[in-house]
């Protein structure tokens, strides 16, 4: 929200400097982002009149003008195309500065003599409109400093507002918080709505009262076509980032930008019967403002006519009644649309205009009438007519019930954590435009003004508290905190996963769901993506099918900043198109993990060494042993990970993760960094907990067994531990491999994996025999399974 100081200080009249204005803003919770001037230096830039034109000797498109700038005549070079006699325009004399860094000079254009430059608002830094001169009205004085006849030298104050703050999208709204902020009065200037001197009255039904809390309309006929804005609202209007465009419009973005009531200006010729507020018809359509041709969805709250759609309520206004150069009956609208009426809608339709911004966060519904009135005599003043009478129709109240709110004094100490004194409290509520009734000593039953859709409970009432009183004077004590009982059950379960994570050593990431498309589209091989129809920015517009992409991002600041070893690791929802799943878009909880960096942190009795595939599957070992789970790695090819260093992950058969080092071709990308590691795993499987029992060592011997396998080259290790375990022997205490051969004495395309098996019994000492004859059932089990074969 953009505001003009001058106009803010036109309601309330406060000694403070802008810095200091500011200062008080940002400390009320109105954040200033940026103070800045509303104009630049128009140094020796005058109104000047063109007394005549002449045409260039040697250039067809150059005039040769003789300006009256007050003091002076000037002999001025012109190639602006809208240059004529009686003219008035803005004059840069010799001497001035334009805010582009030229200076003007006496020069000579083509042999003629030039002493002076006749300006478009482009070149004074006030308009973007470079097709050709400024043509300001013929009332304008001539010889006066454009500065000041345009009100400048004045600033602009850029508010960053929180979504609740509603009530602050208007002059009016930033007025009141200075008012309370520098315990001022405020100046309500509320004009007075005219006389009607017409019986025309609107016609207006609203058949969606549950969205429409309010409708009111007036006619305003016999106007002046083409009757220009004055040059100061037009000023207003730039100074709030409003681009002006007629009197009719320019008069309702005025009085939206002063009072916080948006509003809208029909071309009343062009209406054909009465206006009904109504959802949309199935099959309707509507052309917008600004050109384009929308159908309507059947919930959708629109402003008809007979003939049909004429607004998209709350968001814009359609084409077939728009106000032109030829209007002569204006009718104006003012409402109270709900939030709930327009609410994703400007996503819907990827709309957004101010007043949809508005409406959205809550418009007061007590403004309506005095919006129309002011809007009424500002046209009625400067566009000439007479005024018909207004009407208001009422849907059902914003709140169907009394906004009363139970306010007690030693609340506002406990949550503050000091006490506030009830003089304090009750003049700081009333100063918001809060009615207070107390109810007791220390208790009061207050009710929210109008305009104050955000406060709905107690809290809300002790922040307005703390906000007015101070954020700055509230004392800093050290309070007693109540620890909750240890967790346990499925909560615990839930945090597992994430604590085995930070156990070794890495750091929880939160990132955007939304990536960048040229790198998601390398991690996933180019799988379809979920599109966004209003992305944030040009970098974030598709959702994500993994999570690496937000974690790669994460990593790259890191490195960028001298963090050689990085651990990282977050929880959250990866998404793909799903024609059969709900809303066609599939959604799966996932823990992807990223490290980088060497195997261990620097330690005097550690031998630095990289970082290797194993050291990442111990991490991932460790969070399915959280769970009670063993899971199997089998190297399978992805698109994103290393051939060779990667691996997909298995649980009971079930694909459930991936794991492996970036692919070489990301290498190109990540210039001069070591590629990090990477895993991904579905949550779900981590938070279903194998039951861990407690079991008493056993105090037999042990016995151990070595098996030489040949095997083909592609069956993995696992597979080996696999079908030993599918002899379901409870005397098999643990299977290792002790040995991997590839060469001499092989065949091409088999290897030798060696296996260490430890027997013991929990009652008694095993023999040999009973040893032996479980080592057949494993050989038996490896050659069914694997393919494998005793070595030699």
């Amino acid at each position: 929200m953009r505001i003009s100081e001058q106009w803010l200080r036109e309601w309330v009249e406060v000694a403070a400097d802008t810095d200091e204005v500011a200062e008080r803003l940002t400390m009320a919770g109105l954040e200033i982002d940026e103070i800045e001037p509303a104009a630049p230096d128009l140094t020796g830039v005058v109104i000047g009149k063109v007394l005549s034109c002449e045409p260039h000797p040697d250039a067809d498109k150059l005039q040769v003008c003789s300006v009256d700038t007050g003091d002076a005549r000037n002999q001025i070079v012109c190639g602006a195309p809208n240059v004529a006699v009686g003219v008035r325009v803005p004059v840069a004399t010799v001497g001035a500065t334009l805010p582009n860094g030229m200076q003007i000079k006496a020069a000579k254009l083509r042999g003629v003599a030039s002493n002076g430059m006749l300006c478009s608002a482009a070149e004074l830094g006030l308009s973007a409109d470079t097709s050709g001169l400024w043509l300001l009205p013929a009332s304008a004085p001539v010889g006066t400093p454009l500065a000041d006849y345009l009100g400048l030298p004045d600033t602009v104050l850029e508010v960053d507002l929180t979504p609740n703050r509603g009530d602050c999208l208007s002059i009016r709204g930033v007025a009141r918080e200075v008012a309370v902020a520098f315990d001022m009065p405020m100046t309500d200037a509320r004009a007075v709505a005219p006389v009607p001197t017409r019986d025309s009255v609107a016609s207006v039904s609203i058949e969606a009262p549950d969205l429409c809390a309010a409708y009111g309309a007036q006619y305003i006929e016999d106007i002046v076509a083409g009757a220009e804005t004055p040059v100061w609202m037009r000023e207003r209007l730039r100074r709030a980032g409003v681009r002006a465009i007629n009197l009719p419009v320019d008069i309702g973005n005025y009085v939206m930008l002063g009072l916080g009531q948006p509003m809208h200006a029909f071309d009343a010729d062009k209406l054909i019967g009465a206006i009904q507020v109504r959802r949309a018809r199935a099959g309707e359509r509507i052309v917008t403002l600004d050109g384009e041709d929308v159908e309507l969805l059947a919930d959708t709250l629109v402003i008809a006519d007979d003939e049909g759609p004429v607004a998209i309520a709350g968001m814009i206004g359609g084409d077939r009644t728009a106000v032109d150069a030829d209007t002569t009956r204006v009718l104006f609208e003012a409402a109270c649309f709900t939030p709930a009426a327009v609410a994703g809608q400007g996503r819907r339709y990827k709309i957004h205009t101010d007043s949809l911004h508005r409406f959205e966060r809550g418009v007061d519904p007590v403004l309506h009438g005095i919006a129309l009135g002011r809007a009424a005599s500002l046209l009625l003043e400067f566009g000439g007519g007479e005024c018909g009478s207004p009407l208001i129709v009422a849907g059902q109240p914003v709140w169907q019930d009394e906004r009363e709110i139970e306010l007690q004094a030693d609340h506002v100490e406990r949550l503050l954590g000091q006490p506030i004194s009830g003089e304090v409290i009750e003049a700081s509520l009333v100063g918001l435009g809060a009615a207070c009734e107390s109810v007791a000593p220390g208790h009061w039953r207050v009710t929210p003004p109008s305009w104050r859709y955000d406060l709905a409970i107690e809290a809300d009432l002790i922040e307005e508290v703390a906000r007015v009183y101070g954020y700055d004077r509230l004392t800093t004590e050290a309070g007693g905190v109540s620890l909750p009982e240890a967790i346990g059950g499925a909560a615990l379960e839930a945090v597992l996963p994430s604590e085995a994570l930070r156990q070794r050593g890495y750091h929880e990431a939160i990132t955007y769901s939304f990536v960048e498309p040229q790198l998601h589209a390398e991690l996933t091989g180019q799988a379809d993506a979920i599109a966004l129809d209003n992305p944030i920015s040009d970098q974030m517009v598709s959702m994500r099918r993994t999570l690496w992409a937000g974690l790669l991002g994460s990593w790259e600041y890191n490195t960028r900043r001298q963090q050689a070893r990085v651990r990282l690791f977050e929880r959250g929802l990866r998404f793909w198109p799903d024609s059969t799943a709900e809303h066609g878009m599939a959604q799966v909880d996932t823990l992807a993990g990223l490290a980088s960096g060497s195997a261990h942190s620097v330690h005097w009795n550690e031998t630095e060494r990289p970082l290797d595939f194993f050291d990442v599957r111990g991490d991932v070992e460790s969070l399915f042993a959280a769970a009670g789970h063993s899971p199997v790695f089998r190297p399978e090819a992805h698109p994103a990970l290393h051939p060779g260093r990667s691996a997909r992950i298995y649980l009971n058969d079930r694909a459930v993760g991936w794991i492996g080092q970036l692919a070489p071709g990301f290498a190109k990308r990540y210039k001069g960094r070591e590629l990090p590691y990477l895993f991904e795993v579905d949550r779900d499987i981590l938070l279903v907990r194998n039951p861990v029992r407690y079991e008493l060592p056993s105090d037999q011997p042990r016995m151990t067994r070595d098996l030489a396998l040949v095997v083909p080259e592609d069956v993995p290790a696992a597979e080996l531990f696999t079908a030993v375990e599918s002899v379901n022997s409870d005397l098999i205490q643990s299977i290792d491999v002790f040995d991997v051969f590839r060469g001499e004495g092989l065949e091409t395309g088999f290897k030798s994996l060696a296996l260490s098996l430890i027997f013991q019994d929990k009652t008694s000492t095993l023999n040999d025999e009973s040893v032996d004859q479980i080592i057949t059932t494993v050989i038996d089990a490896l050659h069914a399974r694997c393919g494998a074969k005793l070595r030699g």
